[in-house]
């Protein structure tokens, strides 16, 4: 997957806006990507309608202030993740993709010009020392698809690392960690791997790494000194899956405990509007159930009863801080016998941060965004 020509057939054309011209990352990924048409153009309204595909990369200048809280799901606990919008989009295909059903992918965009972004961060940073801060750029693409293109990723790692309090995430499906890993000072930069049982990646996930490769970077990272994560999001509740997550969960017994930050747990969900867009899967002839927040999701005493096998297998092999993303208290009443904030090794995830808004986006004042 990390071939040379890996981008040959994921990007045909690029447009890139007058107002991102000269800047260090658009420019980078510009002459990477020479042998391709490039059109400069005013805004996005310009592109040809027939170009507006997946195929196609679109760079701009940032809009504004691009932090703020995870938008969670209505109804369920939130573990105070904040984002930060860099890429747009997403070429591997996953069938289960909650993102298709609120983004339009056409085509891929990367906002460049992450100095107010970052500026923000370091804001947030120094007004909640001792606490956890916990950012990533994956809410709505793969963190990394694109990033040995633009590098972007450095400048949150670099701009970042002076904090011990602060951990940087990049959400990926690939193996796409090489070009960051001699950056001489990563803080506590973690690279979070989405994992799923090869029987079940090689079908629902064509076009990401496999995972022998996933976990095969996991290991370099480590080597290089960086954390990592661990996402069983989507579980996919199939026949024998205790087992196929059993087997991938004992794989991950390799790597050393302290240098897994943590390990998150969430069951397949998606939108009535998703689901109708969907291809016939096997999966989905199970029962679902509409939640609070609208998604299909499978029963609670279902859900309740996987996360209870995944986490009791993940705790036999790794001592790891291991969460539930965007569930009900009554599920992490059944699961853990508590909430997070009654859990030790939580607690710290589930501390509301200082300054941050519930909704909105973030200035550098800490002053929400309409």
């Amino acid at each position: 997957m990390s071939s040379p020509g890996f981008y040959d057939d994921v990007i045909r054309r690029v447009y890139v806006t007058e107002s991102a011209r000269g800047d260090a990352a658009a420019e980078r990924a510009l002459s990477r990507l020479s042998d391709r048409p490039i059109t400069t153009v005013l805004d996005k309204d310009e592109i040809p309608a027939e170009h507006l595909r997946q195929d196609t990369l679109f760079i701009t200048a940032s809009h504004g202030p691009l932090v703020g809280r995870c938008p969670g799901t209505q109804g369920h606990l939130c573990c105070n993740y904040l984002t930060a919008n860099v890429y747009l989009g997403c070429t591997l295909g996953c069938s289960y993709c909650i993102m298709q059903s609120y983004l339009n992918f056409s085509p891929l965009t990367v906002q460049v010009g992450r100095r107010e972004a970052i500026d923000t961060l370091v804001s947030i940073a120094r007004n909640n020392a001792g606490r956890a801060v916990r950012v990533g750029t994956g809410e709505v693409g793969d963190s990394l698809l694109l990033d040995p293109l633009f590098e972007l990723s450095a400048e949150y790692i670099e701009a970042l690392a002076g904090f011990d309090n602060v951990y940087f995430e990049m959400k990926t499906k690939t193996d796409f960690v090489d070009h960051f890993l001699d950056l001489p000072r990563h803080g506590n930069a973690v690279v979070g791997f989405s994992l799923n049982p090869p029987k079940l990646a090689d079908v629902e996930e064509p076009f990401a790494a496999s995972i022998e490769r996933r976990l095969a970077a996991a290991q370099r990272v480590i080597d290089a000194g960086y954390l990592v994560a661990f996402h069983f999001d989507p579980i996919i509740h199939v026949d024998g899956y205790e087992e196929l997550y059993g087997e991938l969960i004992d794989r991950l017994a390799a790597f050393p405990s302290a240098r897994i930050a943590w390990i998150s747990m969430g069951t397949v969900r998606f939108t009535t509007s998703l689901r109708e867009h969907m291809e016939p899967r096997p999966y989905l002839f199970d029962e679902f159930v509409p939640g609070r927040d609208g998604k299909l999701r499978y029963l609670q005493v279902v859900r309740s009863g996987i996360y209870r096998t995944v986490r009791e297998r993940i705790e036999q092999v790794l001592d790891v801080p291991v969460y539930l993303c965007m569930e009900s208290a009554e599920v992490w009443k059944r699961v853990f016998g508590a909430l997070p904030t009654e859990i030790p090794k939580l607690e710290p995830i589930f501390t509301p941060i200082k300054g941050v808004p519930a909704r909105g986006r973030i200035g550098i004042a800490g002053t929400e965004e309409a």
